[in-house]
């Protein structure tokens, strides 16, 4: 049996994750956080939902111990603090495989004039969201960082990526495609290691994502 948690199981992201994951019959998932009693309705004896705060390193501890694959979904201004708490922990534990939800746009590399616009929306989170990136790349993990654009609840699970490095293609990121591709990597955790990756969908370039035309 493969042992999978989600940090920040709550989010709109996670919830596309959480069943492509459970297609998978030789995989017992773990969902972290704060407040349990949001996730309702998942009727599934491979299932544990256990609370607790990403900050607290006795709290992580007890929710990694014996994980074989570490997915994080967690965000906030201060997702940082969070991952150097997060890798910390692993590295003790010798939890070998890490897949982080990241954000496009941390590297500047955002195609113009999406790129400059992208920053006058959301620029104020890069940081945070860039320090997260070097914590994980500096660290002795097997990992796997995934740079979305735009987030959309769209039904499409057609994806393409780009390498660090590479400039950016596209606008937006359903929620189901990378649910897709994170299952897919659990599915075989020898893809994509210690790779950094911006996730997006075909045929949505432009200046800013559909909805803001």
């Amino acid at each position: 049996m493969k042992n999978v948690i989600i940090l920040g199981a709550n989010g709109h992201t996670s919830q596309e994750i959480i069943p492509r994951l459970l297609e998978q019959d030789n995989l017992a998932l773990t969902l972290f956080l704060r407040h349990a009693d949001r996730l309702k309705g998942l009727n599934s004896d491979r299932v544990q939902v256990i609370e607790g705060d990403a900050r607290e390193p006795d709290a992580l501890r007890q929710a990694l111990l014996g994980q074989d694959i570490v997915i994080s979904t967690m965000g906030g201004m201060d997702l940082g603090d969070k991952m150097e708490t997060v890798v910390t922990v692993m590295e003790e534990l010798g939890v070998p495989r890490l897949i982080a939800i990241s954000a496009g746009g941390i590297y500047d590399e955002l195609p113009e004039p999406f790129n400059a616009w992208d920053k006058s929306m959301t620029g104020y989170t890069r940081p945070t969201n860039l320090k997260a990136a070097q914590v994980i790349e500096r660290s002795s993990l097997k990992y796997t960082i995934l740079r979305p654009v735009w987030l959309t609840n769209k039904p499409i699970e057609e994806f393409e990526l780009t390498r660090k490095g590479e400039t950016f293609k596209g606008t937006e990121t359903s929620r189901a495609s990378i649910g897709r591709f994170v299952a897919k990597v659990v599915t075989d955790p020898a893809l994509y290691v210690n790779e950094n990756l911006g996730i997006s969908q075909p045929r949505t370039d432009g200046d800013r994502p559909a909805a803001y035309r």
